[in-house]
């Protein structure tokens, strides 16, 4: 069983920069990955959103790497030609409007054209070094994601374990509250009509009232969701959409014995149980 919520976080140096790998895991229905990275790397965002997708199944994944402390400095050519028309424009209008200041030569390097810096480029050994560090972010992530699955499949099987012997209690109420009601009905009958009853009619409508009482059916399926819910913990792949569906079909069950049953302790026990099940939906739902 593997949860849907996880978290790496690396720094590393490569051969020109310093660099971050940053990746998140939360829940959701299906499997939504996005890819947050630098200009430099904007055209492996397909690449790396394969590579998560072959490796996660299900959660909402945020890889996020940023780049930063350039250990090299970039070439700057200048442009000669582009300075002396600068310097011969300028000079020129300073003449014209009297201007006394010479013309200060730093001033034209800042002007558009004058020089450039060369495009900053990954290499192949960095590139390669920053997949081996999202590789190991999503190792890293995965072995959170299990950890804190087993964790949530210790949780959901103590509660399983409580709504079996919630459910076991109801049961023996159950049978003891329809005998307790068709005596209380029996001898209301009895003082209102003394011996003009029809023992036939009377036994005909006690089994109605009976069957109509009657929630072993939901007892049953109830016990037998609660097996098929153990046992797909105990498999693999993705497993908790499923776990979702049994569990509204517990809630539905439940449901009905507490509309069936007129017992206060058995409404009580129903109350627990249906409590114990939204832990267990709400677990689901952080199950891949």
């Amino acid at each position: 069983m593997e949860s849907m919520t996880g978290y790496a976080f690396f720094e590393k140096n490569a051969e020109h920069f310093s660099y971050s790998v940053e990746l998140k895991s939360l829940n959701s229905r299906y499997l939504e990955i996005s890819v947050n990275l630098p200009k430099l790397l904007k055209n492996e965002e397909n690449e790396m959103h394969g590579f998560l997708k072959s490796r996660f199944g299900r959660g909402k994944l945020e890889l996020t790497v940023d780049i930063y402390d350039w250990v090299v400095t970039k070439p700057i050519s200048v442009n000669a030609d582009m300075i002396k028309k600068y310097y011969r424009q300028l000079d020129l209008i300073r003449r014209e409007l009297g201007l006394p200041e010479p013309l200060r030569f730093e001033s034209i390097l800042s002007l558009d054209g004058t020089s450039q810096r060369e495009r900053s480029v990954v290499s192949r050994k960095s590139r390669n070094d920053i997949y081996g560090t999202i590789a190991r972010a999503a190792a890293k992530t995965i072995q959170m994601r299990k950890k804190e699955g087993a964790a949530i499949k210790r949780d959901v099987a103590a509660i399983i374990k409580e709504i079996s012997g919630r459910i076991t209690a109801i049961k023996i109420r159950a049978k003891s509250a329809s005998q307790e009601k068709n005596e209380l009905l029996k001898k209301r009958i009895d003082t209102l009509l003394g011996s003009r009853v029809d023992e036939a009619r009377l036994y005909t409508e006690f089994a109605f009232l009976s069957d109509k009482l009657d929630i072993n059916e939901e007892i049953v399926r109830l016990n037998d969701h609660l097996g098929k819910f153990n046992k797909l913990m105990q498999s693999g792949g993705q497993i908790g959409k499923k776990l979702d569906f049994i569990a509204q079909e517990m809630f539905r069950e439940i449901n009905t014995i507490g509309s069936k049953s007129g017992s206060s302790e058995i409404a009580h026990a129903v109350v627990d149980v249906k409590n114990h099940i939204e832990k267990i939906r709400e677990h689901s739902r952080n199950i891949v």
